[in-house]
């Protein structure tokens, strides 16, 4: 073997190795302010079907939390609320010597309405933790192979997030593990 092939040989397994590593491994990310407690009261909010959520509420009981009875589908978007692009899209729908005024009725309804969302967010939120007794609301998003989960961990005490994750799930990833994982994380165990 000639000195060039040995190295051409070497060029092409290390370009072949980078590219394959860039390719199919994803960077996670762990931000944790503190460790739950494994009894901490919680309510898990996760946008999926039933039984999905059902086997991860299971590994959250399974681990000790007391876990609260809140839905995903029981919480509304803004968007569910009042679709304000409609009337923006009904503003042009004006004649043109009507647009500057539409707009900024617009503008003022549309301040109005974000400026009590983030109110009644606030006060939605302090109502989950006194009327409902939860300590804690554990977001989740669980994706697919070769995509990332995450994890969001929200102290209704402080409204400050204590714990967040980016998890690049694996091939052998499931709803389980993944919820596992997280579990693991959030409690340090």
């Amino acid at each position: 073997m000639t000195p060039v092939s040995h190295l051409k040989k070497i060029v092409i397994f290390i370009l072949t190795s980078i590219f394959l590593v860039s390719c199919s491994s994803k960077k996670g990310l762990v931000y944790s302010g503190g460790k739950l407690s494994t009894n901490s009261k919680i309510a898990v909010i996760i946008d999926s079907q039933n039984n999905i959520k059902n086997a991860v509420l299971i590994s959250f009981l399974k681990q000790g939390f007391r876990v609260k009875a809140v839905n995903a589908s029981d919480l509304y978007t803004m968007k569910d609320v009042y679709d304000i692009s409609d009337l923006k899209k009904l503003s042009y729908n004006i004649a043109d010597a009507d647009v500057s005024t539409v707009q900024k009725s617009y503008d003022n309804v549309y301040k109005l309405h974000v400026y009590n969302f983030e109110l009644s967010k606030a006060e939605y939120l302090k109502q989950i933790r006194t009327e409902w007794d939860v300590e804690y609301i554990i977001l989740l998003d669980l994706k697919e192979w070769e995509k990332v989960s995450w994890a969001r961990v929200i102290n209704l005490k402080t409204f400050e997030i204590d714990f967040v994750e980016n998890y690049p799930t694996s091939y052998n990833d499931n709803i389980e593990t993944i919820t596992d994982h997280f579990i693991k994380n959030i409690t340090g165990k």
